[in-house]
């Protein structure tokens, strides 16, 4: 009787786990094997580090610009909140809204210009030791291959 009474009980927890994972979506917010740019990316040598950081701007009353920089490795990007526009050295620009995903440009200088307070949540796909972006003038010989 026991054995019923637990196989039972097994078989409306599976149930309800079922019917819960039936509520359940997913949406792909940036997909590609190339940035918002059109530019490529490969993954760095060495041991793989993924990271996730959540970046907040407190834009204030005069757009905000962050440095010129470059990242040397994949990533990409979440808009939590906000807005980022994201202009290369070229000239070339693009906005991201709240609620859009990108893929972000490698191996290029670029700054981030924000109007309005916003949230980011970056994902980056390195290797331990690599830094997850260069400030322009650093000497650093993986910023090398910064263009």
């Amino acid at each position: 009787m026991k054995t019923l009474y637990a196989l039972l009980a097994a078989t409306l927890l599976l149930n309800t786990s079922t019917l819960m994972a039936a509520d359940v979506s997913a949406e792909i917010l940036a997909q590609g094997s190339a940035s918002w740019d059109s530019g490529g990316f490969q993954y760095p040598a060495g041991k793989p580090q993924l990271t996730v950081q959540k970046i907040s701007i407190k834009a204030g009353s005069e757009p905000l610009e962050l440095s010129i920089h470059c990242h040397t490795i994949p990533l990409a990007a979440y808009v939590v909140s906000g807005s980022v526009k994201v202009v290369k050295l070229s000239g070339e620009e693009k906005t991201f809204q709240a609620g859009e995903g990108l893929i972000e440009v490698v191996n290029s200088w670029h700054k981030g210009v924000f109007v309005d307070d916003t949230e980011l949540i970056v994902f980056y796909a390195g290797a331990e030791g690599t830094p997850l972006s260069f400030k322009q003038g650093d000497t650093k010989p993986t910023s090398a291959s910064c263009r």
